[in-house]
C-alpha cells in the first residue's frame, strides 16, 4: 500500500442485501449488485413494488 493510504474498516454488506442481490440479479459477484445490496441494506424499502409497476 501507499504511504498514508489506510483500508477502510466495517463496509460489509449485511446478510439481508447480499440474499436480496442473489435473488434479483443473475450474477451476484458484481458491481451493480454490490451496489444496490448496500443501499439496500441503507434503506430496506430501497426496491420495494419494483415489480409489477405499469
Amino acid at each position: 500500500m501507499a504511504k498514508g493510504r489506510t483500508k477502510k474498516k466495517g463496509n460489509k454488506i449485511c446478510a439481508a442485501g447480499i440474499a436480496w442481490a442473489k435473488r434479483t440479479f443473475d450474477t451476484y459477484p458484481s458491481a451493480y449488485a454490490n451496489m444496490a445490496a448496500s443501499k439496500y441494506c441503507k434503506d430496506p424499502n430501497y426496491a420495494k413494488g419494483a415489480k409489477g409497476k405499469k
